[in-house]
């Protein structure tokens, strides 16, 4: 396989972040049931049933208040439409919902993101959790596509980090805006970083032998390193360890961890002259962000790890409109 399908299988596993995936499922409920009987907090919305007593159909609408790619869709179509309507047990019916884009798509200032029809009761109590829903993820997916955007005459994959409150519902959004997923949760893959590192005294020679004899499943292997002479050292390892008969099924992958993209441009070098670069994946991480990720993609790595994707992202502007 060439380098880009590699690091697709490693660092972009979108099938994942599906509703048909029990995991991912979990989390939509988290944000989407769990957030409604929180916000509700079983006395229900006290403002609305003091002015209408009586239950009434009502239109709504939302719609964009900026330009944005939006995200989100698949899960509020899970949550108002698809889901068990016992997982909703303060709402009085059902939603009819018109949904005008589906996910990725570019919206305009004014345009209609979807249309529905429910108990105006319904419709004001799940509007909070619906619009944190789209803001956030549409916010995260078109940050994603403007940087994604900006290094796109380089080979190299923008993923996000774990650095998020919103755990796989952002990665499901820079999944949506262009980037990867890199490490679903802990059982996913097998990422040794500093602390870990540190623990043994930066020894990478038993890391590979604690490897060498561990059951390893994981679809790739990352080491974290923080100098050259670390990843060359970090190279020959697993050199050794993937040419072992027997061993695990897997991608070694590099992370230079907070280096420089001039001394990344020289541990890379000094890799290739070692004949030590080809088989295996790399990645910057640390202290990326917007105005500086061109100049790590022009270092050859093959993939860019940015918390900024998700950590302190501007949501997107929607309102909804009944009537």
């Amino acid at each position: 396989m060439d380098r880009k399908t590699i690091r697709e299988y490693t660092h972009k596993v979108g099938n994942f972040l599906a509703l048909e995936n029990n995991a991912y499922k979990q989390w939509v409920f988290r944000y989407t049931f769990l957030e409604l009987e929180k916000d509700l907090s079983g006395r229900g919305d006290i403002t609305t049933n003091i002015l209408f007593k009586d239950l009434l159909k009502a239109k709504a609408k939302i719609v964009a208040k900026s330009d944005m790619i939006l995200a989100g869709i698949d899960e509020i179509k899970y949550f108002l439409v698809d889901a068990d309507p016992n997982f909703r047990p303060s709402l009085k019916g059902n939603f009819e919902i018109d949904f005008k884009f589906k996910d990725g798509d570019f919206v305009k200032k004014g345009d209609v993101i979807l249309e529905m029809k429910a108990y105006s009761h319904d419709i004001l109590a799940v509007e909070r959790t619906v619009l944190n829903l789209l803001m956030r993820m549409s916010g995260v997916a078109t940050f994603t596509k403007k940087v994604v955007d900006s290094i796109k005459n380089y080979d190299v994959l923008l993923c996000p980090t774990r650095k998020t409150l919103w755990g796989l519902i952002d990665k499901k959004a820079v999944l949506v805006g262009g980037g990867g997923t890199h490490r679903i949760n802990l059982a996913d893959a097998v990422i040794i970083k500093d602390t870990h590192l540190d623990m043994v005294g930066r020894d990478f020679d038993t890391v590979f032998e604690r490897l060498k004899n561990a059951d390893v499943d994981s679809r790739f292997i990352e080491i974290e390193v923080e100098n050259k002479e670390e990843a060359i050292k970090c190279a020959e390892g697993f050199a050794k360890f993937l040419d072992i008969e027997g061993a695990p099924k897997t991608i070694g992958v590099i992370m230079f961890d907070n280096m420089s993209p001039a001394d990344i441009l020289d541990a890379i070098s000094a890799l290739k002259e070692a004949r030590l670069y080809e088989n295996l994946l790399f990645e910057a991480s640390g202290g990326i962000n917007e105005d500086n990720v061109i100049e790590y993609a022009k270092t050859g790595v093959d993939i860019i790890s940015m918390g900024c994707l998700t950590n302190g992202v501007k949501s997107a502007d929607m309102s909804l409109k009944i009537g």
